[in-house]
This record gives structure tokens, C-alpha cells and sequence, in this order.
């Protein structure tokens, strides 16, 4: 699902895009580490309520995706995308807190890149680092994109956000 929200503490919009049907068939225990990469925005591409203009958001899009390609290979999922208070950021949900983290140094150190990022592991057994996503996403009455495949289903979908 994907909505549009706004931080009560700070003000700032951002479009929150959160994959709702993990929490029913992940098992966190199963994937009990969280990690967070954080892209930072060019700051004259932002605006005062913190929407990042077309040009820089196409920008940030194309490095999480570089990012997400080099993770393919890990057992990992992606919980939500949220894009907007000045940053992209990718949460993941991964079996190996570890490998997730050495991947993610190699991939920082491999390249010169012309946006500052972070990234962090935690350990999230629960899933409760991700849970305020995805309640922010069931409370919005604001929809923009709701995609459901049906468990088991013989069509498979790739959606790139």
C-alpha cells in the first residue's frame, strides 16, 4: 500500500509505500534483524514541508535501486519505502543481521556516491521496528496504490517502488 503522510512532530511530508502483507506470512523470528538505509536528499531538492522535487526523487529512485539489487542476494525482505523528510529510506526485514551489514559497507566503500547514506542493523525479532509503518498505512484514508496477490498464486509480480 502506498499513502501520503505527514510527521506530526516535524511537519514534513513524505509517501510511505509498505509491503502489508509480509507481517501475515514473515515470520520475524525467522527474520529477526531490521535494517535501515537512509538516502539522503541534495537540500535545494527540498522543499520547506520536505517533498523532494521530480528530478532528485528519479535521482534517489535509481540509487535504491542499486542498493536493493546489490541485497538481492541476501534473505532478506523489503517492509516499506519511505520517501519524502528529506531522505529515501529502505527498511528490511533479514534472516543474517551480519551479512546484510557487511554487504552494505562493501557496497559503500565499492563506489563513490554522490548522495550521502547511512545504514543500520538492529535486532527486531517482533517486527516492531517496522510496525509503525505499517499501522501509519492502515490508518491513512488516503490510498494512492493497493496491489494484492493472492498467497500461492501462480501469477508472480515484481513491483519496483
Amino acid at each position: 500500500m502506498i499513502c501520503r503522510h505527514r510527521f506530526p512532530a516535524t511537519g514534513k511530508s513524505a509517501v510511505i509505500t509498505v509491503n502489508t502483507t509480509l507481517e501475515q506470512r514473515l515470520r520475524f523470528a525467522e527474520y529477526p534483524f531490521h535494517v535501515r538505509v537512509a538516502i539522503d536528499a541534495a537540500p535545494r531538492s527540498i522543499d520547506p514541508s520536505g517533498r523532494i522535487n521530480a528530478h532528485e526523487s528519479q535521482h534517489l529512485l535509481h540509487l535504491s535501486r542499486v542498493i536493493r539489487e546489490h541485497l538481492e542476494c541476501e534473505d532478506q525482505h523489503l517492509m516499506a519505502i519511505v520517501h519524502g523528510a528529506g531522505a529515501r529510506t529502505l527498511e528490511f526485514h533479514a534472516s543474517d543481521g551480519a551479512a546484510m551489514a557487511r554487504r552494505l559497507t562493501a557496497l559503500r566503500q565499492e563506489k563513490t556516491w554522490d548522495r550521502p547514506w547511512s545504514f543500520d542493523v538492529r535486532p527486531d525479532p517482533q517486527g516492531k521496528l517496522s510496525a509503525t509503518w505499517r499501522a501509519i498505512v492502515k490508518a491513512s484514508e488516503e490510498h494512492h496504490l493497493s496491489v494484492t496477490v493472492p498467497q500461492g498464486s501462480a501469477d508472480h509480480h515484481h513491483f519496483l517502488f
